[in-house]
C-alpha cells in the first residue's frame, strides 16, 4: 500500500510538471517565432525559405519544443488524468482520454513533419528551385492541418475531461468551468476564418495548464484531496 502511494505521488507530481511544461511550450514557442524571428515583410516564399534557412537552429528548437516536447509532456499528462480517473473511469472520460491520444499522435508528428519537411527543403533550393518550393507549400499544409491550424482534437479533450471533472468533482469548479471555455474555442477553431479565435484558445488553455498543473502538484503534496489518490 505504502508503495502505490509513493507511485500515485510520483505519477502525480510528474503530471503537474508537465502540465506546466506544455504551458511553458506554449510561451517558448510564441517567442521563439513572434519575438526572436522577424521575418521581413514582402518577402516571397524563395525569400521566406532563406530568411529560415539562416535561422534554422532557432527555427527547428521551436518546432521541436512547440511540438515533440509538447507531445512528450502531453503523454505523461494523459497517463497521469488516467489514474487520476481511476477510481470510477466514466465513458465521457474514455471518450476524452481517446481524443487525447489522437491529440498526442497529431502533435508529434506535425513536430517530425516540420523538421524533417523543412530539412528537405533546404537541400532541394540547391538543385531544384521549383521543387523545393512546392514542397515547402505541403510542407506548410500538413504542419498547419495536423497540428495547428484547427484545434477541433485539443479543444474536445478539454472539453470532455472538464464535463467529466465536474461529474467527479475531481478539482476545482473553476478549473472545470474554465475548461469547459477552453475546449469550447478549440471547437471554434474549424471556423479558422475567424480572427483570434486561435490566438484565444492558446491563452486559455495555457492558463489551464498552469491550473491544472498546480491542482495536480498540490495533490501530490497531500494538499488536496480532490484527485480521488487513496
Amino acid at each position: 500500500m505504502t508503495n502505490l502511494i509513493s507511485n500515485n505521488t510520483t505519477l502525480l507530481r510528474s503530471g503537474g510538471i508537465a502540465a506546466i511544461g506544455m504551458a511553458l511550450c506554449y510561451v517558448a514557442m510564441a517567442v521563439i517565432f513572434f519575438g526572436m524571428l522577424s521575418m521581413p515583410q514582402g518577402l516571397d516564399t524563395a525569400g521566406k525559405i532563406q530568411y529560415l534557412q539562416q535561422h534554422h537552429l532557432l527555427v527547428a528548437s521551436g518546432y521541436g519544443i512547440g511540438y515533440l516536447l509538447f507531445g512528450v509532456l502531453l503523454a505523461i499528462l494523459l497517463q497521469t488524468l488516467q489514474q487520476v480517473f481511476a477510481n470510477r473511469p466514466s465513458a465521457l472520460f474514455r471518450l476524452a482520454e481517446r481524443f487525447g491520444n489522437v491529440w498526442l499522435v497529431l502533435m508529434l508528428a506535425s513536430g517530425m513533419v516540420a523538421l524533417i519537411g523543412l530539412q528537405m527543403v533546404f537541400r532541394l533550393m540547391e538543385s531544384d528551385p521549383q521543387q523545393a518550393l512546392a514542397l515547402y507549400n505541403t510542407r506548410n499544409l500538413l504542419t498547419e492541418a495536423l497540428g495547428g491550424g484547427i484545434e477541433l482534437v485539443g479543444g474536445l479533450w478539454v472539453l470532455l475531461l472538464s464535463i467529466s471533472g465536474l461529474q467527479q468533482q475531481r478539482f476545482s469548479i473553476v478549473l472545470h468551468l474554465l475548461g469547459l471555455v477552453v475546449g469550447g474555442l478549440g471547437i471554434l477553431t474549424v471556423l479558422h476564418t475567424v480572427p483570434y479565435l486561435k490566438d484565444a484558445f492558446g491563452l486559455t488553455q495555457l492558463i489551464w495548464f498552469i491550473w491544472l498543473g498546480i491542482s495536480l502538484l498540490r495533490c501530490s503534496a497531500g494538499k488536496g484531496n480532490h484527485a480521488g489518490v487513496s
